[in-house]
């Protein structure tokens, strides 16, 4: 079958575009003919959809209207709404090959792009095309979707979001969304967690990747911390910077708290926070993205993969508050490092009952409203760092802990298990 995996954007380094990622490459081992459908297209093939991009400007503005402060009338807002909507299915209608499926990742469930939603679903049903409903993240998680500024914008959540369609079939990645979906929306789902391919050569030290380091400022006799998530509130990383600054009084070697993610547009006040709070930090924090791309490059410039990252690091962090899954998560069980977590909900309810074995950071946090930052227990941090630095000076007892995780991972998250839960998606279509 031809199936198009239609997100606003692909070949980036979020969690959503690296998943989409894994499942082309499954869902072509399985013999299907796959490509992207996407607004921005970042070193990947497939069919652009300016509309839908991220950068749009005609979304942010509605974005905007929709749920900060309404700037408009209803009415002119709505003419505006429906023009965009019919923007979005020209686009669409004179650019995307015939599919006989599309797997519609975050567009249906986020609402980010009220319009694409409408224009999607209106697109599937007019050329009687299949659609997944691939459920990464829903509006209802976000304290940015729960000020709508008029019915109009509530009505459009209802009834789109997802679309109340016999005829999709709807993707969760973890039970506690699957759940939430059911309470509010009536809807059964699928949940196929997020994998990664435990198969594929480890991420070593080699001659492309050598000097990333001292690219950094980082000797090869200093401690790395990798905290590998995008730069995003929620991400909680000046949880990992304070965990840092503890684990420096317990070793030897100088720290170096390195960030692999990139900053979200939406996050750039928070970002500057964290650069701030690094200023005033003993440890040195260095923001890497600028040097990373999802794969090598060394045309122009010299890009490093997102994987070579972690193959100079000793430790990783992972200190989100809420995920959806936690990819970071499993590409640290890959790489074979030790973790530093703390137990957000889907990670008590679907990924520590598989028996990873990690160093816990608790799950009780507090908001601090003076500074605008997540704040753990001090003996909690102060307890982690001394388990850190004792397992990292125990070589034989790290190799097996690691070796451990790295086995659950590949038993329950590899690419196997995909193509099984993938094979039956597709019988149920």
């Amino acid at each position: 079958m031809k199936i198009a995996l239609v997100h606003f954007r692909a070949g980036e380094t979020d969690g959503v575009s690296l998943e989409m990622a894994k499942w082309k490459r499954v869902l072509e081992k399985m013999g299907h003919d796959v490509f992207y459908i996407s607004g921005d297209l970042y070193e990947v093939g497939g069919v652009q959809i300016s509309t839908i991009s991220m950068r749009n400007q005609v979304n942010l503005w509605i974005h905007r209207n929709a749920f900060e402060k309404l700037s408009v009338d209803e009415k002119f807002f709505i003419r505006i709404f429906q023009k965009y909507v019919q923007q979005i299915r020209s686009e669409l209608e004179a650019k995307a090959p015939p599919a006989d499926i599309f797997i519609v990742n975050n567009i249906f469930s986020l609402g980010f792009n009220l319009a694409a939603a409408v224009a999607i679903d209106q697109y599937a049903r007019e050329n009687k095309v299949k659609v997944v409903g691939h459920h990464h993240d829903f509006y209802w998680e976000r304290e940015r979707y729960s000020n709508s500024q008029m019915g109009f914008v509530e009505k459009i959540l209802d009834e789109y979001f997802p679309p109340k369609n016999s005829n999709m079939v709807h993707v969760t990645i973890n039970n506690i969304a699957r759940n939430e979906l059911i309470s509010r929306k009536g809807v059964n789902s699928f949940v196929i967690p997020n994998v990664f391919d435990f198969d594929q050569p480890q991420w070593v030290i080699d001659d492309y990747n050598r000097d990333l380091r001292d690219k950094l400022g980082i000797s090869d006799k200093d401690f790395v911390l990798l905290h590998a998530t995008r730069i995003v509130e929620r991400k909680a990383i000046e949880i990992a910077m304070d965990f840092a600054e503890y684990l420096q009084k317990f070793v030897k070697k100088e720290v170096h708290f390195v960030v692999g993610g990139f900053p979200e547009k939406e996050s750039l006040g928070y970002f500057q926070k964290l650069q701030k709070k690094a200023a005033n930090m003993k440890v040195k924090t260095h923001f890497a993205y600028p040097l990373l791309r999802q794969n090598r490059s060394n045309r122009e410039e010299k890009f490093y993969s997102f994987w070579d990252i972690y193959a100079i690091s000793d430790a990783i962090t992972y200190t989100s508050v809420l995920e959806g899954w936690g990819n970071q998560l499993i590409e640290a069980v890959f790489a074979r490092k030790p973790l530093i977590v703390f137990e957000y909900p889907v990670y008590k309810t679907d990924i520590k009952p598989l028996g990873f074995d990690f160093i816990s950071l608790s799950d009780a946090v507090v908001w601090n409203e003076k500074t605008g930052f997540y704040e753990i227990d001090k003996n909690i941090l102060q307890k982690a760092a001394k388990k850190l630095a004792r397992l990292i000076g125990r070589t034989e007892e790290l190799e097996k802990k690691v070796k451990q995780n790295f086995d659950v991972g590949k038993k329950y998250l590899s690419l196997e298990s995909l193509e099984k839960r993938l094979d039956e998606l597709m019988k149920n279509l």
